[in-house]
Order: C-alpha cells, then structure tokens, then sequence
C-alpha cells in the first residue's frame, strides 16, 4: 500500500512540476514576444462617439477627472469628429496597431488636450490627461475619453493622441459640444 501511495504522489508531483513548467514557457515565450515587438505604424478603423461597458475602474491623477476605466463591448453610437457630450458615452478612435509579431502586447501612451477640467482629487485644474494602456499588435483596440461625470462635460477642443515609446502613431481633434 505505502509502495502504491509514493507512486501516486510521485505522479501528482511530476504532474504539477509539468504544469508549471509548461505556464513558466507561456509567460517567457510572452515576454520574449514583448520585448522583440516592433509597432511600426496604426490603422484607424473608426473616429467617433462610442459607448461601452466600463470593467473596472482606477482612479488617478494623470487624468482630468480623476478617474481611468478599462472598458469592453465599445460600440459607435456615431461616426465623426464633432460630437454631444453626455454622460457615460466618449469620444475616442477604434484601430489596429501594425507590426510584428502579431498578438504581442504592448503599451501605448493615450494623451488627450482638453479644455479645463478640475481634478475631484487634486483641486487642481487640467488640461492635459495621460495613461497608459496594454494593447496588442494586430487586434481591434479602442482609445476613448469617456464623460464620466458632470463635470467632465466641457464643450471644445479635445485632441487624442496615441504614442508608443514616445513615437506619435494618430492624432485626432474633435469638436464637443454639450445641451444647455
């Protein structure tokens, strides 16, 4: 019996020591992956108004309001640089990055000028909100400033830029404006 249980725990053992071992090749064939990744340009598919489901929410001082979301299910409500502002709804560009490999991760730099907003956190007012995201080559992404609260409804110019490693990839301006 005691010969039957060390075989079986051998087993289990040498189960797991693969199992972990294949998860250890996954994360540094990704990270190999990352650090060879080369973005050598961007394709915009959309500019407009999009709506989309906030998955979770950070809050920082790098942005205007305060308040940086990871969101999903982006849909374009409207088509275009001049938009309404209203709340829970954004302004933002629907792309792909190109280059190699395909399905590398990698960060990019989302810069947006805007008119002034004041920071809940800080009390200071802003212009200029930044933050970085992950994003991966070859598949459909989304960069939008979204109106998250009252007082992010400021009628003007915002402008949306998306850099990697410093290098300006699209810039786009749009129009808001807000109902009296």
């Amino acid at each position: 019996m005691r010969k039957k249980t060390v075989t079986w725990f051998v087993a289990v053992a040498l189960t797991l020591f693969c199992a972990f071992e294949a998860m250890a090749q996954g994360g540094l064939l990704r990270a190999q992956q990352t650090a060879l990744a080369k973005v050598t340009g961007i394709k915009v598919l959309a500019v407009g108004t999009f709506s989309s489901t906030v998955e979770s929410r950070a809050y920082t001082p790098s942005v205007a309001d305060g308040i940086r979301d990871q969101a999903r299910d982006f849909t374009l409500a409207r088509h275009g640089a001049a938009a309404e502002a209203s709340l829970d709804v954004g302004i933002g560009l629907r792309y792909q990055l190109t280059g190699s490999p395909k399905g590398a991760a990698v960060v990019v730099d989302v810069v947006v000028e805007h008119p002034q907003i004041v920071n809940p956190d800080t009390q200071l007012p802003m212009t200029h909100s930044t933050a970085q995201f992950e994003r991966v080559i070859g598949e459909v992404e989304h960069s939008v400033w979204n109106f998250d609260t009252q007082a992010d409804l400021v009628p003007g110019e915002y402008v949306i830029e998306i850099l990697h490693k410093g290098r300006l990839l699209a810039r786009q301006a749009f129009q808001v404006t807000v109902k009296p």
